[in-house]
């Protein structure tokens, strides 16, 4: 595990547990990369702030306007379309991912890296039909990779690229961030942390094809997640500080809430890809967690303090993550990070 912290006078801590592998008893270290799964959605969605900002679209815009019509027909609900900020707020009403549905799985389809043989086509289908909204979209909030993967995917047609470009250019460029891919080159390779199970055996990475891509793929470092972090909380000043505090502010009020892996009661309001939560003890977090089959990553903030933690860890383990980086973070409100060993 590699765990970051950072504070609003810019004290920065670092720690590293463990080994990379059972195979390689050597800690990580800043450089190892890590999928940080569903944390790649605040990379969209700060993709997607940019593009509004630069006059290229709006929250307003529909769905449907932005894919072929000839090949393509997107679900409505009662005549209710679904639009940008539906997507990048999780209010679409759109089921989390294709295999909740009744559509056959394509071919190569494998479960343990269950978005890499979906292709854009097959999305296509599964939007035309198989899927069905789950309510009428802006009413509710339910959380969808498919949803956020469409975010990426318009993304691209809109600049006649593809997400990956696009999120390059606009994101991990400016931010400095040379560390974090969707697809690792050979020279990174070595600083791969690989992945494990909960039962600590070794799977592969997980990979998806253009429309899940802005979903949860990004693999990254501490280095580069901690220069984000500190981007997120307004301690450097950069060309896309305008569009990250779009993403804070709030699209979508979901209202009380409970988690299975937190204690206590939780008002919850969605900005563009990041969660807002007012906590019982007064303070208001944002943050995102990420989980594929063989890695774990959290980050959390109070942009108050300016206080802030990021977490990864290449073992994955449901919630663990999740609830270990809001209580660091509640221990770094309280007692400051001179108090961190």
């Amino acid at each position: 595990a590699a765990v970051g912290i950072v504070d609003q006078q810019q004290n920065i801590r670092e720690y590293y547990f463990g080994s990379v592998s059972r195979n390689r008893e050597n800690p990580p270290d800043s450089h190892s990369l890590f999928e940080i799964g569903s944390i790649t959605k605040t990379f969209t969605a700060t993709c997607l702030a940019k593009m509004i900002l630069d006059g290229e679209l709006t929250l307003e815009d529909e769905l449907e306007s932005f894919l072929p019509q000839d090949k393509v027909t997107v679900p409505q609900w009662k005549g209710t379309s679904i639009t940008l900020k539906h997507l990048a707020t999780h209010s679409s009403g759109l089921p989390k991912k294709p295999q909740d549905s009744g559509q056959p799985l394509p071919s190569g389809y494998n479960p343990y890296d269950p978005y890499a043989a979906y292709t854009t086509i097959d999305v296509y289908d599964y939007l035309s039909s198989w899927c069905n909204l789950l309510f009428e979209p802006g009413t509710r909030y339910y959380y969808s990779n498919t949803g956020m993967g469409l975010v990426g995917h318009v993304l691209g047609l809109v600049d006649s690229s593809s997400y990956e470009e696009v999120l390059r250019r606009e994101v991990l460029e400016p931010l400095g961030l040379n560390e974090t891919r969707l697809f690792i080159t050979d020279e990174q390779l070595p600083f791969l942390a690989p992945g494990h199970d909960e039962n600590l055996d070794s799977v592969s990475n997980y990979s998806a094809q253009d429309i899940f891509q802005g979903a949860g793929f990004l693999k990254s470092s501490l280095h580069d997640m901690l220069i984000y972090l500190q981007n997120q909380m307004g301690l450097i000043n950069s060309s896309l500080a305008d569009a990250i505090a779009l993403t804070h502010q709030i699209h979508f009020e979901v209202g009380q809430v409970t988690y299975d892996d937190r204690e206590g009661t939780y008002d919850l309001s969605i900005g563009l890809g990041w969660h807002r939560d007012l906590l019982p003890e007064g303070y208001t977090f944002y943050s995102h967690g990420g989980r594929t089959n063989g890695y774990m990553a959290h980050m959390t903030f109070d942009p108050e303090t300016r206080n802030g933690v990021v977490l990864l860890c290449n073992q994955s383990h449901a919630g663990a993550i999740t609830r270990f980086g809001e209580d660091l973070l509640k221990a770094l409100n309280k007692y400051g990070v001179s108090s961190v060993p």
